[in-house]
């Protein structure tokens, strides 16, 4: 589970199996008594257990691709704990925390840090509803920067059509160049045929 943090909005994920895991606890391990030896066991009890130590792994496996997706904007992961037949704890719940806010001024950026946190929220095999959430969450915040950029992009050009000043990131035309091929200065002997500078000549 990877839960979503931003300045407006706080989210979890919750695991596919940390659902059907049963009773957790988040509380620190307390004094807990002797383990029972796995041969003390019934067989109910030692199906129990393969059964924690699946879920343990799934769940551990789960917060891990979170977390590695995520990258810098995940944090640590947090586990919510089952004591079993034999004594011992197994993850049965976890959560990832990630900032999802939008960068402020640049929505370049927004975009790129959304992609990736949408791709950390569907990282595991399973993704849970919660998962989703926070990835259409982050999918919308893209979408609301890629409009901003379009918005900019269509600002720059509108200031280069009313013969405003040219923007630093403005595509610049080589004069030389078109200048060099309309004299017949071009590097190839033979003239070029059936492309569109064919109608340039």
């Amino acid at each position: 589970m990877i839960s979503a943090v931003s300045s407006i909005v706080a989210q979890s994920f919750q695991s596919a199996a940390s659902r059907s895991a049963g009773p957790l606890s988040d509380a620190p391990e307390e004094k807990k008594p002797a383990a029972p030896e796995s041969s003390s066991l019934n067989e109910e009890e030692k199906k129990q257990v393969a059964q924690l130590k699946k879920i343990d792994r799934e769940v551990r496996a789960h917060e891990q691709a979170h977390k590695n997706a995520g990258g810098q904007y995940a944090g640590s992961a947090s586990f919510g704990y089952q004591v079993g037949p034999d004594g011992k704890r197994y993850a049965v719940s976890g959560e990832v925390p990630i900032d999802i806010a939008p960068i402020e001024g640049d929505p370049a950026a927004t975009v790129a840090k959304m992609t990736a946190i949408a791709a950390a929220a569907l990282a595991p095999a399973k993704p849970s509803g919660q998962d989703r959430r926070v990835a259409a969450q982050a999918i919308s915040l893209r979408g609301e920067a890629q409009s901003e950029l379009t918005q900019e992009s269509r600002k720059t050009l509108s200031a280069i059509d009313s013969g405003g000043e040219e923007p630093a990131q403005a595509i610049s035309i080589n004069a030389s160049s078109i200048a060099a091929y309309g004299t017949g200065a071009v590097n190839n002997d033979e003239k070029p045929t059936g492309n569109i500078l064919d109608f340039l000549s």
